[in-house]
């Protein structure tokens, strides 16, 4: 039954059961682990119950030590030590309530432990630690009065039960840990049981179902590998035995199909080479006359496959190279005349060529010339250009320094007319005052007159009219003073009315002056906006030409251009010819070697 399986469910049937013992095998030992974790789990658990239990009896002995301190010696410093033990006694005692959630023996136990705790804290330490405290730091009797507290017998008992309490604690989680401890061991024996029997179960499973792949596999592989041996060996009827119905086996089947069309073929082959060699033969005797010249032989193979096809080609070959040797060897006498026609002409167009080439080295050197005067006169013509616009923006720029000079004088003008007026109306106040002074040298003769009379009136008034008579004289005193300086001002005053007669003269002769400068200033003006639009009307005449002397620069250099081109061409020309020369004279040889070649040959059949 296995032997008619397939190699993949072969495969599959043999690795799935070593995968289902693997698995099987990791389901149980997850079991037992999942087992020991949770037995390591509590074994934890119980510890911590112990350490807490531990505790919890330490902070009993420790405030056992401190209030025995202070009570013996009366000193503070025992009851503040740097870790508070009844805070911490609580805290162990909660934590320890906590733990033990899950055995309610035990809880109660640590909740009695607890009010017994606070009994003793309350009703024994505290009382004790007030009395010593009352009975101050003397030294004399107090040790008989602390032994003689009824709180410090109370207090052994309650001592002596909450040790009891910790120790059935201690025993009972004691008594769970050894029991714990030994399932665990149990579990660890089953896991290695376990691991060990399913480690030797898949060794055994992995070695049978190799020996059965193997067994499956290399049996018909052996019975191939032995039939291909036989066949190189040139045994052709050796075949492999089918052992098995799966790939393998129909890989067998086709193998020994494939060896008998081997068989068969070769036999086939055999009996088509000896009549192929046949023909062969008689081929290789007609190609055989034919290498030597003879091409007289016939060929009388034909048939429709290679060999057949072979002989008719060879047959229309010889007689197409039979044809073709009559018309070479009427064409050879043909190419010799031609060839000899054709190495005259040669040497006569070389002739022509020579002096063509000569020609155009010529007028190469005539258009290099041109061009050169031309370019020459181009560089001429945009240097003019360049002085024609330059001349065009100084006469825009001269233009425009005279229109600014035209407006400075425009306002010289306007400057020199406010001038002139400012200078008549000073020579109008001058005139006016003239008239002032007049007034006040009149105002001065009668003051004057006024003084002479009053003076003569003083002399007649006698001594009561002395005082009078020196304020007479002052006042004429002072009159001929206003009379002299009236008449220096009058001086002044006609200087200056002169002076400024004389410049309103001259500020007329220099409005004139400005006035006819202004004419000459818009005269060149008029006369420089003339050659500025003369310049303009240049400036594109200019660019006309510059245009087609450029066009003309460009026509000489591409003339040159081509005219090198042509002279290349003409040397290439020349070339060419000394080279159809040369062919012509190996084309001459040729067809005498032609002549001499075909004449070996017989073509009479």
């Amino acid at each position: 039954m296995f032997t008619d399986l397939s190699i993949k469910n072969k495969l599959f049937l043999g690795f799935g059961a070593i995968v289902a013992i693997i698995l099987f095998l990791l389901i149980l030992a997850y079991n037992n682990f999942s087992k020991m974790s949770e037995a390591s789990r509590w074994d934890r658990h119980t510890l911590e119950v112990l350490l807490e239990t531990n505790k919890i009896a330490t902070n009993v002995l420790e405030i056992q030590a401190e209030t025995r301190g202070f009570l013996l010696t009366g000193e503070e410093r025992f009851l503040t030590p740097d870790i508070n033990e009844e805070k911490f006694l609580l805290e162990n005692i909660r934590r320890a309530i906590q733990l033990t959630a899950d055995n309610p023996t035990q809880q109660a136990r640590v909740k009695t432990l607890e009010s017994l705790t606070a009994n003793w804290l309350n009703n024994v330490i505290h009382p004790l630690i007030e009395r010593r405290r009352a009975l101050g730091k003397a030294s004399d009797g107090v040790t008989e009065q602390v032994v003689r507290s009824p709180e410090l017998a109370s207090g052994f008992q309650s001592v002596s039960q909450v040790r009891s309490l910790i120790d059935q604690m201690t025993d009972e989680e004691n008594a769970l840990l050894s029991g714990r401890t030994i399932e665990s061991a149990k579990l660890q024996k089953t896991m290695s049981l376990l691991l060990s029997v399913g480690g030797v179960l898949c060794v055994a499973l992995a070695s049978v179902v190799a020996w059965m792949l193997a067994r499956a596999l290399l049996n018909p592989l052996n019975n191939l590998t032995d039939a291909v041996g036989k066949i190189a060996g040139g045994q052709q009827s050796a075949r492999a035995a089918v052992v098995s119905r799966d790939e393998l086996g129909k890989v067998t089947e086709e193998f020994n199909r494939m060896a008998q069309s081997i068989q068969d073929s070769q036999a086939n082959e055999a009996a088509a080479t000896n009549a192929l060699r046949a023909n062969v033969d008689a081929l290789l005797d007609v190609v055989s006359k034919a290498a030597i010249g003879d091409l007289t032989g016939t060929v009388t193979i034909t048939g429709s496959d290679a060999i057949g096809r072979m002989g008719d080609g060879l047959k229309t070959m010889v007689g197409n190279l039979r044809i073709l040797l009559n018309n070479v060897q009427k064409a050879g006498i043909q190419v010799t005349t031609s060839a000899t026609e054709i190495a005259a002409s040669a040497k006569q167009q070389e002739a022509t060529g020579i002096e063509q080439a000569q020609t155009s080295i010529e007028i190469l050197s005539t258009t290099k010339e041109i061009s050169a005067n031309t370019t020459q006169l181009l560089k001429t013509m945009e240097d003019a250009t360049a002085v024609a616009d330059y001349t065009t923006n100084a006469t825009a720029d001269a233009q425009q320094n005279l229109k600014r000079m035209d407006s400075t004088m425009q306002h010289m003008v306007s400057a020199t007319d406010s001038i002139n007026a400012k200078l008549a109306a000073l020579s109008e106040k001058a005139s006016n005052i003239n008239s002032v002074l007049t007034t006040i040298t009149k105002v001065a003769d009668q003051t004057n007159i006024l003084s002479l009379n009053a003076a003569i009136e003083a002399e007649k008034a006698g001594d009561a009219g002395r005082g009078f008579s020196v304020v007479a004289t002052e006042i004429r005193r002072l009159a001929d003073q206003t009379s002299v300086s009236t008449w220096d001002i009058e001086q002044m005053l006609k200087e200056m009315q002169s002076a400024v007669s004389a410049s309103v003269m001259g500020m007329d002769k220099f409005s004139e002056e400005i006035r006819r400068s202004v004419g000459e200033v818009r005269q060149v003006g008029e006369q420089l906006s003339t050659v500025m639009d003369q310049v303009q009307k240049l400036a594109p005449q200019f660019d006309l030409v510059l245009q087609g002397m450029q066009s003309q620069a460009i026509g000489a250099s591409q003339i040159s251009d081509t005219m090198m081109q042509l002279n290349d061409a003409t040397q290439q020309t020349v070339e060419s010819l000394k080279a159809t020369s040369e062919a012509v004279h190996q084309l001459q040889y040729a067809a005498s070697d032609l002549q001499s070649s075909v004449a070996t040959f017989s073509v009479n059949a």
